[in-house]
């Protein structure tokens, strides 16, 4: 999701100022749901270290409803990218 979230600024920095306001919200949109994907990865590893540090079933399994979460954002987010592709 780094390297999305990279690609995403560079695509978006590539336009002229002027253009850039007109395509700001589909960029934007891109980047935070790239930021939301790793964020909840990185949620999810350590809670998953503290689950296993104090054997308690019920954060894991809330670790792994994040781990979850943050790949089906990574598929929707590489569908819509796929989708955008004319």
């Amino acid at each position: 999701m780094l390297v999305f979230l990279g690609t995403t600024a560079n695509a978006f920095n590539s336009y002229q100022k002027a253009e850039q306001t007109s395509v700001r919200g589909k960029y934007q949109a891109r980047a935070w749901t790239a930021f939301i994907c790793f964020l909840l990865s990185i949620l999810s590893a350590a809670l998953a270290l503290v689950a296993k540090w104090l054997s308690h079933d019920c954060t894991a399994f809330l670790s792994l409803a994040l781990l979850t979460g943050a790949m089906a954002l990574v598929v929707a987010a590489a569908v819509s990218a796929v989708r955008e592709i004319k």
